[in-house]
């Protein structure tokens, strides 16, 4: 994802909660100065925003491997681990993490 996406989405999403371009495009100037990819920044900005406004914040396992620079596979593994984690510890891991079939046609 570019920075001009991650603002165009970001806005389209918020801006009724008066989210600004200018707001945005600071956030993501800061977190490519820390060295974030823009990926990861607009999850992170995604993950925040969902929250402080009352709404749900869904993501796909492509979504957070292509935000960590890692394989689809890789990802999966790493939340099937912790999913195994978070059910040691005693917590539901589908509070974090939920399994959802997809449908994928082809012309």
């Amino acid at each position: 994802m570019d920075k001009k996406t991650a603002i165009t989405n970001l806005v389209n999403n918020y801006g009724k909660y008066g989210v600004t371009e200018t707001l945005i495009s600071e956030l993501i100037d800061d977190g490519l100065k820390a060295g974030l990819n823009c990926d990861l920044i607009y999850l992170n900005l995604e993950a925040d925003l969902s929250k402080r406004f009352g709404q749900e914040f869904f993501c796909t396992s492509q979504d957070m491997a292509r935000a960590f620079g890692v394989s689809e596979e890789e990802m999966n593994q790493i939340i099937e681990e912790s999913r195994e984690e978070l059910l040691e510890a005693g917590e539901n891991p589908d509070e974090y993490f939920q399994t959802v079939n997809s449908v994928k046609y082809l012309m």
